[in-house]
Parts: C-alpha cells; structure tokens; sequence
C-alpha cells in the first residue's frame, strides 16, 4: 500500500514538473520569438545591390581588433525594411522665411542671402539678424539656428552656472515642443556636458519601427548656456518612406565581420555586452537608411563604446 502511494506521489510530482516547464517553455518561446518585418515590400532582387555604408570603416590599422563575447547571440529578423530618403521639394525664400518666424519668432524681413549652389545641390539659404544666424539647406531641410555670442545673457565655463543635467532635459524638450520641432519618432539620447565649450548640450534622435537611429541624418542637438538660455538648435531629420525588403546577415556573421575589422569602431579591443539592430541615417544626398548591427561594448579600462556593422547580407552591397 505504502509503495503503491509512493508511486502515485511520484507520478503527481512528474507530472508537476512537466507542467511548470511546459509553462516556463512557453513563455521562454514567446517572449524570444522576434516579429519579421510586416507589410506589403518586396524583396530586392538576387542581382539588386545597395550602396555599400561600411566600405569606408575597412579598419586599416595594423591593430588586429579583439573582441570577445560571451554569448548567446540574440535571435533577429531575417529581412529588415530599406528606407528612401525623401529630399524636400520646391523650397522657396517664402518658406524658410515662414518656417523661421514660426519657430523662433525672428523678424520676417531679416536680412536673408544664400551660398554658391554646392555640386549635386541647392545653395545654402542664410538669414541674419542682429542677435542671431540662421542656415538652412533646402536639399536636404537641415538648419542652424545660433545666437551670437555678444548677444547671450551670460558666459560661463562653469558647470555650477548650468542647469542640472534634468533641468536641461526638460528645457529643451519643452523649447522643441513649443515651436513644433520634436518629431513623434523622436526620443531623448543624452546631455552632454560641454561646459568647456560654454555650453550644455541635448540630444535627440530618431526611431524606425522601434529600431533606434544612428547617423547624422536623424538628429536633433539643443545648446544652452548659463541659466538655461537656448543658444543653438540644430536640426537634421530625414524624411523616410519604407522601400523594400533586404535580406540580413545573422548576428554570427556580424560578429565575424567585426574582428575582421570590416567595421566601424570606436576602438579596436574590448567585451560586447550587447548586440541589436539600428538604421544608419546618413545626412547630405545619400539615396537610403539601411540597417546595421549595433555593438555596445566595454574597453579593458572599463570606457564603453560601440561598433558598427552593415546588417545586409553581402551579397546584395555593391
């Protein structure tokens, strides 16, 4: 009778176990399982290549990169969306002028004058006024907007003349939301203490489909001085439309393209703590934002840093 018990509890008990693991194994699989690209893209053809992003990274130095990873590799798509760069149309001396009194309020008839027409491109719009210069590239819709130095309440070096690393977050979220300039796909990427420069910097940066952007293309810096006193904005914020499919190298290939040295490196040795997707948004004429393969990784001193990786398998790069 007592083994008979003892068999039924050891039963139960197995059967215990399956379930929890059948239920940990569940989860395990659908938190892990990565979503492929949706939407109605086609797939770039076999003979179909794309521009190369990463032949200027070739390291070149006789520094053999060492990187060691402890794994596991994460799982990743295996199409990622190509984006087109749209380039802005049919901008007039009307719109900067308008674009300028709407966000920063300075006087429509400021003196305005443009640059000599750059090869590939327009001229350079450039509008002057007593406190302030403002640029704007009609090719691409970067602009500068920065306050003269004679014309600010304050200069200082020192970072106790500053808002707190919070405070200039808010100040320049709150500047940009105001004047309509903080896009819907922006997020907050870091403040930076540039005191030495006699200023605090805040960054933004724009996301695709969740994937965070890398490259001037996607980019939004806010400079204030002492008390807080906006001095520069600079904004270069591609348009994008989704283009077509292209097929990825896996996280594996990635990493052996790295110690390779076909990178982008910010130094040639150290742990990768993580490795994910990003788009490289390229600012000037270039054609698309494409994916790369994003390392975080840890120098021997313990300085962090990354590198860069194109995503698109080989095959389809020119």
């Amino acid at each position: 009778m007592e083994n008979k018990k003892l068999v039924t509890w050891i039963i139960a008990l197995v059967l215990a176990v399956l379930c929890i693991s059948g239920v940990f194994f569940f989860l395990f699989k659908v938190e892990d399982k990565i979503p492929e690209p949706e939407g109605p893209y086609p797939v770039l053809e076999p003979n179909e290549k794309l521009p190369n992003i990463g032949a200027p990274w070739v390291n070149y130095s006789p520094e053999k990169p060492v990187f060691k990873f402890g794994g596991p590799f994460p799982k990743m798509p295996s199409k990622m969306i190509v984006y087109k760069i749209v380039r802005p149309q049919n901008i007039t001396e009307a719109h900067v002028r308008e674009v300028i009194e709407k966000c920063f309020g300075l006087p429509p008839d400021a003196k305005m004058s443009r640059s000599s027409p750059r090869p590939g491109g327009l001229a350079l719009y450039w509008l002057k006024t007593q406190t302030h210069l403002f640029e704007f590239e009609p090719d691409t819709g970067f602009f500068n907007i920065f306050k003269y130095e004679k014309a600010r309440q304050k200069r200082s070096n020192d970072r106790k003349d500053f808002p707190s690393d919070e405070q200039c977050k808010r100040i320049a979220t709150e500047y940009l939301k105001e004047r309509g300039l903080l896009p819907e796909d922006a997020y907050l990427s870091g403040v930076g203490d540039n005191t030495s420069a006699g200023v605090m910097s805040v960054a933004f940066r724009k996301k695709i489909d969740g994937y965070k952007c890398w490259g001037p293309g996607a980019q939004i810096l806010v400079n204030m001085g002492p008390v807080g006193e906006i001095v520069q904005v600079i904004k270069n914020w591609v348009e994008l439309e989704p283009w077509k499919m292209a097929p990825i190298k896996t996280p594996k290939e990635a990493l052996k393209e790295l110690k390779s040295g076909r990178a982008f490196m910010g130094r040639h040795s150290g742990k990768i703590t993580k490795i994910s997707l990003r788009y490289d948004t390229p600012s000037g004429l270039a054609p698309y934002a494409q994916p790369v393969y994003w390392f975080d990784c840890s120098g021997p001193s313990g300085r962090d840093f990354y590198a860069a990786v194109p995503a698109i398998k080989t095959e389809y790069l020119k």
